[in-house]
């Protein structure tokens, strides 16, 4: 059975199921999402919370979709960088084998 772990975001007291997650890799996930709503608190005027909530989860998957993006540029040059080398490991062994008459 998931273990329940206590939680603050935001003044707010939850218990969640941990899931598969350890309880410390769940307060880390709240701690973020606690950081962005009172970042979002700071910047803007008194709004309502569930609205606060709703632009929190807006710029948590702002950063999200950007990390995606990343990582997926990230991969394709990673690809192309392991293709070329391919290809110069293939060269190398063909003229290799070329001089020695194979």
């Amino acid at each position: 059975m998931a273990e329940d772990v206590e939680i603050e975001i935001f003044g707010q007291v939850f218990r969640v199921a941990a899931g598969e997650a350890t309880p410390a890799y769940i307060q880390r996930l709240a701690y973020y999402v606690d950081e962005k709503m009172r970042a979002i608190a700071s910047a803007t005027k008194t709004m309502p919370l569930n609205r606060m909530a709703i632009l929190t989860a807006l710029n948590i998957a702002d950063d999200l979709f950007k990390l995606r993006d990343s990582y997926e540029q990230s991969a394709r040059l990673v690809d192309a960088k392991t293709e070329q080398l391919i290809s110069l490991v293939r060269e190398q062994l063909s003229n290799e084998s070329s001089e020695h008459g194979l």
